[in-house]
Parts: structure tokens; sequence; C-alpha cells
């Protein structure tokens, strides 16, 4: 593949990662957060074993890996904000700063992780390494599960039906506060 067709790939994951961002959340709606994130790493998870056995039997392509490659990136990292309502939604307000702080850590799991990839694809295959991904990926999506009793669906009723008056009010009441002190 060419710098100019890898580059392509840069600009296309992210378009993608849009798109199904959007659906996830369409569908969050309908059927559950937590059930969207596990049905959208499963998806991912399985797109990841697809890879590995498409490249352990050679087919190596790029006609048929690179749209496997962007559609599973897309779908896997579609999540976030879910992830990141869920969150939020169950945390108190003034320990989120806390939580959103252990992202550093996740970050420094990536590189780990990165370390760890590499070594089991020089020790054995890249093939091996996909699938001990797809398999700790399995079980942190299986972790998921113990979320669905605790998280409340998001109903469409939910969200927007707030009236610009309830809205308006309390910028209005703050105000009145700040002529009143002047």
């Amino acid at each position: 593949l060419s710098p100019s067709g890898v580059q392509g790939i840069y600009m296309a994951v992210p378009i993608v990662m849009m798109g199904f961002t959007i659906g996830a959340q369409k569908l969050s709606l309908v059927f559950g957060r937590v059930q969207v994130v596990i049905c959208t790493r499963i998806v991912g998870i399985s797109l990841l074993v697809a890879l590995a056995v498409l490249v352990d039997r050679s087919v190596v392509s790029w006609h048929i890996i690179v749209p496997i490659y962007i559609i599973r990136t897309g779908i896997m990292n579609c999540t976030y904000p879910l992830d990141e309502s869920i969150l939020m939604d169950n945390v108190p307000k003034n320990t989120r700063s806390r939580w959103k702080s252990l992202e550093s850590i996740s970050a420094f799991g990536w590189c780990g992780s990165a370390l760890f990839g590499g070594m089991l694809a020089d020790d054995f295959s890249y093939n091996f390494s996909f699938l001990i991904t797809a398999a700790m990926q399995f079980g942190g999506a299986l972790l998921y599960i113990l979320l669905i009793p605790l998280v409340e669906d998001e109903k469409p009723s939910e969200q927007g039906n707030n009236t610009s008056s309830e809205l308006e009010e309390p910028l209005l009441a703050a105000e009145e506060n700040n002529v009143e002190a002047m």
C-alpha cells in the first residue's frame, strides 16, 4: 500500500467512526446504552478474528483487509460517547474529574499493550497477537453485562423535553442575583 493509500485509511477511519457513533447513539435510545456497547464490541471483535483468519489463510489483498480494518476500527471506537455517558450518569459530580483522570492510565495501557502485542507478533505471529487481543476484548465486553441492571436506559422522551423557558429560568435568576449584588 502506498503512503497516500495509508493516509487515505487514516482519513476514512474518523469519518466511518462518526457515522457509527451517530448510529450507536440512535440505537441506544431503542435498545439501551450498555446493550449497544456490548453488541458493537462483539461485532468489532468478530471482525478482528476475521482479520486474523484471513491473514492466516494468506488472504492479504488490501481490497478485503482495508475495508474490514476501517469498519472494525469505526465500530470498536464509536461507543466512546456512550461509555462516557454511562460513567458520568453513575458517578457523583464531585468525583467525575477523578474518574476522567483514570483515562491517562488507559492511555498508558495502550502503550503497554502495543509493546506486548509486538512481542507476541515477533515470537508467534500477528494472527496470534490479534487472537489474544480479541480474547481480551471479549472478556472486557462480558464485563459490560454486569452493567445492564445498573444502568438506566436512555429514552427519547428524556432528551430535549426542556422548554426554552425552563432553560432560560436559571440564567435569568443568576442574572437577577448579579444585578442585586451590584
